[in-house]
């Protein structure tokens, strides 16, 4: 029989069953619109989020900054920050095995496109198509026992088998070649099934597609435990709803409204166990907090009138409270780290751009040669058609890079739900893999390496000044100010009940960068800040000889020295303020050093504090650059990335203050600390809810380690490769064999991406 003849019946059948198998993906595919390069589906989510989220870069300094991160400014509701947690999961995730390119992308149209790769028709179409392969081997198992024409006709149940996985394969193939015009490794796997259809070679077609359905269900599998895990992530961060008070709280009506609909100054009741809708004010009440969900505090925090509460914080008991919205849902605590976590899942890393790219550079070559193998050998005889026939189908299955390709989007999500959950929130696995280049921390001195709480230790007056009028003064000018620093200098004066005139007013009220504050006081200018300010006001050197030396005396003790004039008075007080380092803050340094990262202080503050606090916590004098200027501490940040550079090393900045953010937006990698300033939140890379410095050493372990695992995951998945490639070099070229290494590698691989979520203790 002539090879045309023997392939004619074989042929027909696949065209056959690739009829219906188009007919049975039509449905699916009915509706699809296509922009650029995204693929969207019109099947609504079950509760589809209605929300728009414009995006914006932030330029915070002219100097060029190498991390920019796109932000969300828009207020973004907690019901559908759940969706938009899942949609922006999966538009990261390689869910068609192979390129980029088959990203669903939400972003542009905003349409959902929520992945049925783990749907419960797939599993019974995959369980149903397994079957059948195994009857269609049952012929080639009793071959030896001479039972073959017995069983001759099971043969055909792998095109059952086949056909069952066409519905899965051709809506792929339909996408890649059709839409975005490209060649993926759905399209290596159903050339592979035809060829073997073609060949009459039944059950290893049968293999083919049942198998690649068992990799679809794998991989949906392991998206669905990322997703849960994240979606458990957004749910415990906010509420939905409020309790809004009517006659501002003087009433006893209470409405339930959406979290994102209360005004700033609204009344809110938070009875015991629910949650507090935005951040506010406690106006009437008092009762204990669990806070952990933001900063991180395992310990109830109690709280009464007058003190702020931050949206996202759960009321332990024993009382309801009353209090006072002081931001919109949107702009409130939980909304930025809302926010954060969802830009996470829009950023992918390097690793995942270049595995995408060599997959789509390496597979229309790979998919032609295949081809050819195919095709060419049959003219010079069935025999050597067959047998490259097989080589060139076992190529197409070997080829394909969906064990290397899926297993870094899991690794990374997996990695980023575990920060999640342990209160770190990073912008995207780019920042996992930056972490673990890690070579140069530089740590802010306030409110990073000490715990931020100031306290008043000294208080010199000049000559015939009053302290009741000098402590007036300092809460005047100060109270505006969120820095440390200023809250210490307001509580101090209103401890030793300094009473402000209401009839005072405060005008122009301006920060000085890395100096202090000015503001005009009646119609006096006064200026409160460090010795800095003062010298180039010219009125340090007024100060006589005695206080200078007292003011060098409590610096040299590690208390930050702070001076203030009024008027033509000239400088009126000397005080000193002091701050105690952070506990941990010793230990995590010398653990950084033991993974061999060099570690920095840089701060505004004078050099003998800053000396005295570097000592406390083991850092030579000379890893502390004090005295710094924002501007100036991008100056040294600069310097440390061109040291790193040649080195291949990161450079990470951890801050927690307004100037701060120039630096954190220019490191490699910047980190913010939760307690600190919205705007050093939103520059930085990595937001830590909280004040514990184990989440900084946490996280660059967390990046180490999950870099090691994709690592393994791709020498394990080249190795895998390299064995199948080898023994169809020796003739072993079966279809079961190339098949069964792909879906086992991917089973593997993504396993072993899999372990980096958290554990169920660490959920608790």
């Amino acid at each position: 029989m002539k090879p045309a003849q023997a392939l004619r019946r074989p042929l027909a059948v696949t065209l056959f069953l690739l009829m219906l198998a188009s007919a049975a993906a039509s449905r699916q595919l009915r509706g699809i619109t296509v922009s650029g390069e995204a693929f969207v589906s019109p099947k609504p989510w079950r509760h589809p989020p209605s929300f728009s989220i414009p995006q914006t870069l932030h330029s915070l300094s002219a100097r060029p900054a190498s991390n920019r991160y796109q932000q969300h400014q828009s207020p973004v509701t907690l019901p559908a920050f759940d969706h938009a947690t899942v949609r922006a999961f999966f538009s990261c995730r390689a869910s068609d095995h192979g390129t980029s390119s088959h990203v669903h992308s939400a972003r542009g149209s905003g349409a959902t496109d929520r992945p049925h790769v783990y749907s419960p028709k797939l599993r019974l179409t995959t369980v149903l198509s397994i079957l059948f392969w195994l009857l269609s081997m049952f012929p080639y198992m009793h071959h030896s026992r001479g039972g073959i024409h017995r069983f001759q006709k099971l043969r055909y149940a792998g095109l059952l088998s086949f056909a069952l996985g066409l519905p899965t394969l051709v809506p792929k193939v339909y996408r890649a070649l059709l839409v975005r015009r490209k060649v993926d490794s759905s399209c290596m796997m159903l050339g592979a099934s035809i060829g073997a259809v073609a060949l009459g070679d039944y059950a290893e077609a049968a293999a083919v597609s049942s198998l690649f359905a068992v990799s679809e269900v794998l991989e949906g599998r392991a998206s669905s435990k990322s997703e849960e895990a994240l979606s458990a992530v957004a749910r415990d961060l906010g509420p939905g709803t409020a309790r809004l008070l009517d006659d501002d709280g003087e009433g006893e009506l209470e409405t339930r409204v959406p979290a994102d609909t209360v005004a700033v100054g609204s009344a809110v009741s938070v009875p015991v166990g629910e949650k507090v809708p935005c951040d506010g004010i406690i106006v009437a009440g008092a009762t204990t907090f669990d806070e952990s969900t933001i900063t991180g505090e395992s310990r109830p925090v109690r709280r009464s009138s007058g003190e702020s509460i931050p949206g996202g914080a759960v009321n332990s008991g024993p009382a309801r409270i009353v209090m006072s919205t002081t931001a919109p849902s949107g702009e409130s605590t939980v909304a930025r780290l809302s926010r954060l976590v969802e830009d996470s899942k829009r950023n992918r890393s390097q690793t995942e751009t270049t595995v995408d790219r060599l997959a789509a550079l390496c597979a229309p070559p790979v998919f032609i040669a295949a081809l050819l193998m195919c095709t060419i050998p049959w003219r010079f005889g069935p025999t050597a058609g067959r047998r490259w026939s097989r080589k060139g189908l076992v190529a197409m299955v070997a080829a394909c890079p969906c064990p290397l390709v899926i297993s870094t989007p899991v690794t990374y999500v997996a990695g980023l739900t575990n920060a999640a959950r342990s209160g770190i929130i990073m912008k995207g696995g780019a920042v996992l893999e930056a972490l673990a280049k890690v070579k140069s921390v530089a740590l802010d001195k306030t409110g990073t390496l000490t715990e931020g709480n100031f306290a008043l230790r000294h208080l010199k007056l000049m000559d015939n000044v009053k302290r009741k009028d000098t402590l007036e003064h300092l809460a005047l000018i100060e109270s505006p100010s969120s820095h440390p620093l200023a809250t210490a200098l307001v509580e101090a004066a209103r401890n030793e009940g300094a009473i402000v005139p209401k009839d005072v007013v405060v005008k122009n009220h301006t920060i000085l960068d890395g100096e202090g504050v000015v503001a005009s006081i009646g119609d006096k200018i006064v200026h409160s800040g460090n010795t800095r300010l003062f010298q180039r006001l010219g009125l340090f050197e007024a100060l006589p000889e005695k206080d200078k030396e007292l003011a060098d005396k409590w610096a040299a003790a590690g208390e930050t020295v702070g001076f203030m004039s009024i008027g033509d008075h000239g400088i009126v007080c000397s005080y000193s303020v002091a701050d105690s380092v952070r506990p941990e803050a010793k230990d995590v340094i010398h653990q950084l050093h033991d993974l061999g990262i060099d570690v920095y202080m840089i701060t505004g503050d004078r050099k003998e504090a800053a000396v005295t606090i570097g000592s406390q916590v083991d850092l030579a004098s000379g890893k502390v650059y004090s005295g710094l200027l924002p501007e100036e501490k991008l100056d040294v940040i600069e310097m440390k990335k061109a040291a790193s550079k040649a080195s291949g090393g990161n450079v990470l900045m951890c801050g927690d203050g307004v100037n701060d953010a120039p630096a954190l937006a220019l490191a490699d990698v910047g980190v913010a600390m939760g307690g600190g300033a919205a705007l050093a939140m939103e520059t930085s890379d990595v937001t830590l809810t909280g004040q514990d410095l184990n989440k900084l050493l946490y996280s660059i372990k967390l990046g180490k380690r999950a870099v090691r695992i994709i690592v393994q995951n791709f020498a394990f998945s080249l190795a895998a490769k390299a064995i199948v490639v080898g023994l169809a070099a020796v003739g072993v070229h079966s279809l079961w064999v190339a098949i069964a290494s792909d879906v086992g590698t991917m089973l593997i691989v993504t396993t072993n991406g899999l372990r980096l979520l958290p554990s169920a203790r660490q959920n608790q």
